[in-house]
């Protein structure tokens, strides 16, 4: 072997020594430690054997529980679990107050795991006490207090004196642990209990007068009617109990998923003073709909709600009995809803005065969430604020009132557009009030435009008012009042005034309205169908006249007056029916009219279009064709003939009108009518006597034909069925002083109520 070879061995041989020795150092070195820390645990195990004893830790817990919670105290057993560990059995705290004999407090097993090396400094560090299967059972009592000890917890570190050693040893404890535990209370007075199972508490390095971390997990049970509900809870948080003087305790930054929809509620909650507590919470709701509420039998309620976000203020007081809020707040999309008031529990049943509002939102979309208000057709912005009360087990609205911004929408008939108003109702909506400052409101195909609009519902009373609109862009303005509008008696009042009066408008206005609300009053109501032919104008009016007015009476103006017969200025007229029913067949009651400053209009062409005034117009007609020939001339009598003053006093009776006076005074023609017209039957027996003003002769006129002064005058009697009437000529001799007399009687009002209407400014009383 060469010299080389044998270098290179002893150099491995060198190694292998060197790592070998290396090995046996280290293992000698680990197996010492060993050693060492096995002695060291031994030597504390026996310290704690010497100073410890299972019965004497068994007493001292009893005793210092006892005397904390003042409160009797079992423990069957204290084993010695593992080297660090010590395990009670059969632990409990016995009630003496709101259920005499039984568990305030039970638990399976309660385990102290405490740290070794403190103990060398005579410490006992218990790292946790974990309550496994306990029980809670908090009890109130008929005259309301609870089986909830005063806890008595020491200002400084509990200190044991150990009966073996004389040494005195400090105990605490870092952190506490619940493992499903149950909690149960019940109220002997009500009735009433509720459960929390399932719950699983660790506080932290708990320290009794300081804010200390905790985890919680719970299932809330409670019953609804029949059904009982599960809601799991978890949260984390901050507590301070302070020293158990629940006055001063806190309950801070709790953040808490209650797991009740879908989708969690997020809950963060501040709560101070367990004896009336007050209390900050947080709440984040997930979109639900009335289906998630089953348990509460609101399925027909058919309704979903988005997103919320609640934020709750508030205190318990009286023992937890009354329900104090400052304030809550709701947001939903566009809907922030205020929310503030009591509930008191004490009361058998509960009662309630709560007040809430909102601001304003979009009213467009909300079917979505509500499905039922979609057939409003809603948009615009509104607002709402109520007053809720509870009482006797009833619920009532002393107040509930709306506030709109160019709100459009389809009310039962009723197309509204762009109105601005507010709504308010009263005691449970016995007493309502609206008011509208501008829109426009369709009824059927009358338009009222720029509505200035108020109305009152009292004590089955109605008040409406329109101080200003435009009606079929004609300035228009009413009152009407309905005293006991729910009773077959029902008494109508009403004031009308029109700066230009159409009257068959007017008409098509009145069956707009009956065809609006007759489906209202009665379902699938139906009216006659419309007529053409002779006398429809009449015929469809009286069809149609309105069941629901059995006493109406008012007055009517108007600046200026149209028709195709006649038109003039500042007309007036006031009424007072009874039995107005379709068909006119109890239509009774006075009418008086006047018309000032007009002009009787085209009587030969309107004679030829209706066959009723072809017989009334036939004298003129015949007088025209004796112009003609050159007997007189009397002027245009077949145009456009003015008039100063016109008047008419009627008085229905069932549906026949008895004339009481009738004139017409003017510069070409006066006149003055009597008789009956039976608009039901459609007949007729009328005198008319017509004087002609401003004549020049130029010829002779026969005796029948002139008044007793001279004057061309016509006296006639139309009689018989509208559609076949009779004309008969008469004597004219008296025709002047008929007319005289006629305007010497005049009517029997001043029309000084609709003069008064006109000029004031009404509006509905809140």
């Amino acid at each position: 072997m060469s010299k080389k070879n044998k270098k290179k061995r002893s150099f491995l041989s060198w190694v292998w020594r060197f790592f070998k020795a290396c090995f046996v150092l280290s293992l000698r070195t680990v197996l010492f430690t060993v050693m060492l820390l096995l002695l060291i645990a031994a030597g504390l195990w026996l310290l704690f054997l010497k100073t410890f004893n299972a019965q004497h830790i068994s007493e001292l817990i009893t005793e210092e529980i006892q005397k904390r919670l003042d409160r009797p105290v079992i423990i069957t057993s204290l084993d010695l679990k593992f080297i660090n560990a010590i395990e009670l059995k059969g632990f409990s705290v016995l009630d003496t107050e709101g259920n005499p004999g039984h568990a305030l407090l039970s638990a399976d097993t309660v385990t102290l795991q405490f740290k070794l090396l403190p103990l060398l400094e005579q410490q006992l560090v218990i790292d946790e006490v974990s309550l496994h299967s306990p029980r809670f059972n908090v009890v109130r009592q008929a005259d309301g207090t609870y089986n909830m000890p005063q806890v008595r917890s020491p200002k400084e570190k509990s200190v044991y004196t150990s009966e073996l050693t004389g040494r005195k040893l400090t105990v605490s404890v870092e952190d506490w642990s619940v493992h499903n535990g149950v909690l149960s209370y019940k109220d002997l007075g009500s009735g009433v209990s509720h459960a929390i199972y399932g719950l699983n508490l660790h506080f932290e390095q708990l320290r009794f007068n300081e804010l200390s971390r905790f985890r919680a997990e719970m299932i809330l049970r409670n019953k609804w009617g029949d059904n009982i509900s599960d809601m799991e809870i978890k949260g984390a948080g901050h507590v301070n109990f302070a020293d158990f003087n629940w006055n001063d305790f806190a309950l801070r930054s709790l953040r808490a998923q209650v797991f009740l929809f879908q989708k969690p509620v997020d809950l963060l909650i501040d709560l101070d003073n367990l004896r009336t507590p007050y209390f900050n919470i947080k709440a984040e709701i997930p979109a639900f709909s009335s289906k998630d509420l089953s348990l509460f039998h609101a399925e027909n309620l058919n309704f979903s709600l988005p997103k919320t976000e609640v934020a709750a203020q508030g205190m318990l007081d009286n023992g937890y009995r009354l329900l104090k809020l400052s304030q809550v707040t709701l947001s939903a999309d566009d809907v922030k809803t205020t929310l503030s008031g009591n509930l008191d529990f004490a009361q058998k049943p509960f009662t309630a005065d709560l007040q809430a509002s909102t601001n304003f939102f979009n009213l467009a979309g909300k079917e979505t969430y509500y499905k039922d208000i979609g057939q409003y057709k809603l948009t615009g912005q509104a607002s709402l604020a109520a007053h809720l009360l509870r009482n006797s087990g009833k619920y009532e609205l002393p107040l509930f009132t709306a506030q709109a911004k160019n709100v459009s929408g389809l009310f039962y008939g009723f197309k509204a557009a762009q109105v601005s108003g507010e709504f308010q109702a009263k005691q449970n909506f016995a007493d309502l009030y609206a008011r509208t400052t501008d829109g426009k409101v369709t009824v059927h195909k009358s338009v009222f435009d720029k509505l200035n609009l108020s109305a009152s519902w009292r004590k089955g009373n109605l008040y409406a008012y329109i101080a200003s609109t435009e009606l079929n862009n004609v300035p228009f303005k009413m009152s009407l009042s309905v005293n006991n509008l729910k009773s077959a008696r029902r008494k109508i009042r009403t004031s009308i005034y029109w700066k230009d009066l159409d009257p068959l408008a007017f008409i098509d206005t009145v069956k707009d309205f009956v065809t609006v609300i007759t489906p209202l009053l009665k379902k699938g109501a139906k009216f006659k169908e419309p007529v053409d032919g002779p006398l429809a104008w009449m015929r469809n009016f009286r069809d149609r006249l309105p069941k629901f007015m059995p006493n109406f009476a008012g007055n009517l103006t108007a600046d200026t007056f149209s028709t195709q017969v006649l038109s003039g200025n500042r007309f007036s007229a006031e009424f007072d029916f009874t039995g107005m029913r379709a068909g006119a067949k109890n239509l009774s009651g006075p009418l008086e009219m006047r018309l000032e400053g007009g002009v009787i209009h085209q009587m030969e062409k309107l004679a030829e279009e209706q066959q009723a005034l072809n017989i009334t117009f036939q004298p003129f007609i015949l007088m025209h064709r004796m112009e003609r020939a050159g007997s007189f001339k009397v002027g245009q009598v077949l145009k456009d003939v003015p008039f100063n003053d016109m008047a008419l006093s009627v008085d229905f009776n069932k549906g026949n009108m008895q004339i009481k006076n009738a004139y017409t005074v003017g510069p070409t023609i006066s006149a003055a009518v009597s008789g009956w017209t039976d608009w039901v039957n459609e007949n007729f027996d009328i005198i008319i006597w017509t004087m002609f003003n401003n004549t020049s002769r130029s010829g002779a006129l026969a005796e029948n034909l002139t008044d007793e002064s001279g004057n061309p005058a016509l006296a006639f009697r139309v009689s018989s069925s509208m559609l076949k009437p009779k004309l008969e000529m008469m004597r004219a001799k008296k025709t002047g002083q008929t007319i005289r007399a006629a305007q010497e009687q005049g009517l029997s009002t001043s029309f000084k109520a609709a003069q008064e209407f006109i000029q004031g400014d009404f509006h509905a009383k809140k």
